[in-house]
């Protein structure tokens, strides 16, 4: 009870310290993160807020929704936009709020800044305060990388200095004053700063308590993210491959199969579920659910055909929960393929040990060492394809090796943001950047890599408070 209080309280002192400091949390003098007890409570947040959706229908699946009568409403939505790539709309004056701008923040506001404030005085063990900070800059870090790649440009060293970027938040903000808008290359420095200032405290355990919490594994992963996307590869390298000393695991597919029985339909139909908490692979778990989602077939093409989330992922193909599945997303007639598994979760606002091998695979074939960035990828390729359809994919040349890369890429990340900032990133380059394209009810969409859709509208309730916040697209 006592600790329930703790945090209530605390809740409550973020939400009226307008005059004050980020970490000012005193109410009438006290102060509740005084001890290392208190910030370790302080970085038990369950981030349950972080949906994926309407990244995901931008880019790949659609979240439930009656796609027939959203492309003929009279008055145009943001989901609307999203979902048919039309520039032509304002999507700022339809986003009062965003839940994806608004926990991200709050998150750095009222949990990473406190405890990196308070951390230097706090009573109690020093390895563990220090742990705590530790964490509390890393997860700042890989905070502020989400808000850049949804809210600005994607990283060109030739223009990051002058691109508009977001704002970073510091513990030494005041909540009452606009916080200062930084460019993408300004935003960059000051991950690598935190990450810097992270590892330099040398407290972080190999990996998190749990997978919610994190350690070193993540930090060198939010690192070698980082690092990819400024282009220096030879770093990124170093940093993916420090992560996977720690954590090299990748799931077997095979082996996540269970049973969803079906009334009248024999045999047993089985599917592929990755439970929540469950998988060696995350470095930080955020929880994101499989559920109604339609697959649009452009997206099913990024899938390998052999692979078992193609063959077992559970849809309304492979198992039978209704009659009409055109009709349920307002497309009576169409092949429409889609989740309903209540039993998978996915870090949508995570990393992974995969993401890590894919980091590699990246950079070694940047260095055009196309027979190691095939061999990463064949090690990924053999957990994921069905056991006795597994053969060596016949990519040899550059081009090939790329090909494969994105494959993976969006069949392991379809229903995470690093989906969209992926496919933002190789946006930037003439060698990689490509056109997305995608047929609903009869008619084909084109999303270029220029799209202004590509950046996503700060929300009115950051504009309206800072002026300064002016939209990047």
């Amino acid at each position: 009870m006592k600790t329930i209080i703790y945090i209530l309280t605390l809740a409550f002192a973020l939400a009226l310290a307008g005059c004050e400091k980020f970490t000012d949390i005193q109410p009438k003098g006290k102060n509740l993160l005084s001890a290392a007890g208190d910030l370790n409570l302080l970085l038990n947040d369950p981030y349950g807020g972080f949906t994926v959706s309407r990244l995901g229908m931008l880019t790949s699946s659609i979240y439930y929704t009656n796609i027939g009568l959203l492309k003929n409403e009279p008055v145009k939505t943001f989901n609307y936009a999203t979902v048919f790539w039309d520039e032509s709309i304002d999507r700022a004056l339809l986003r009062p709020s965003c839940n994806i701008y608004e926990p991200i923040y709050s998150l750095i506001g009222r949990t990473f800044n406190p405890v990196i404030a308070r951390a230097d005085a706090a009573t109690g063990d020093r390895l563990l305060v220090d742990r705590y900070k530790a964490e509390a800059y890393v997860l700042r870090a890989w905070f502020h990388y989400l808000a850049v790649n949804i809210f600005a440009k994607a990283y060109d060293p030739a223009t990051a200095a002058a691109d508009g970027g977001v704002p970073y938040l510091l513990d030494t903000d005041l909540l009452s004053q606009p916080s200062r808008k930084y460019t993408v290359a300004e935003v960059y420095d000051l991950m690598l700063k935190d990450l810097h200032s992270a590892f330099e405290l040398d407290a972080l355990l190999d990996e998190g308590v749990n997978p919610q919490r994190v350690g070193k594994s993540f930090a060198h992963a939010v690192h070698a993210r980082v690092l990819l996307s400024m282009r220096r590869y030879d770093d990124a390298l170093a940093a993916a491959r420090a992560a996977l000393a720690i954590n090299d695991h990748i799931d077997d597919h095979n082996e996540m199969l269970v049973d969803y029985p079906v009334a009248g339909v024999s045999p047993t139909p089985q599917g592929w579920v990755r439970p929540r908490l469950s998988s060696r692979e995350d470095l930080f778990y955020t929880p994101t659910g499989l559920l109604l989602t339609w697959f649009p077939p452009e997206l099913l093409a990024e899938f390998d055909p052999n692979s078992v989330l193609y063959n077992y992922m559970p849809t309304e193909v492979n198992i039978p929960f209704s009659d009409d599945l055109g009709a349920d997303f307002g497309m009576p007639g169409e092949n429409a393929v889609w989740t309903w598994d209540t039993q998978s979760e996915v870090s949508g606002a995570g990393l992974t040990s995969v993401d890590m091998h894919l980091v590699e695979a990246e950079c070694l074939m940047r260095a055009d060492d196309l027979p190691g960035a095939k061999a990463k990828l064949e090690l990924i390729r053999k957990k994921r394809i069905i056991t006795d359809r597994y053969e060596p994919s016949f990519a040899s040349g550059r081009a090939d090796t790329f090909t494969l890369l994105k494959q993976l890429s969006r069949s392991e990340n379809w229903n995470t943001m690093k989906d969209f900032i992926d496919l933002k990133r190789w946006n930037t380059e003439p060698e990689f950047a490509a056109d997305l394209h995608r047929t609903i009810l009869g008619e084909t969409y084109t999303l270029t890599p220029q799209s202004p859709l590509w950046i996503w509208p700060f929300p009115q309730t950051a504009t309206n408070f800072n002026p300064g916040l002016t939209q990047n697209y």
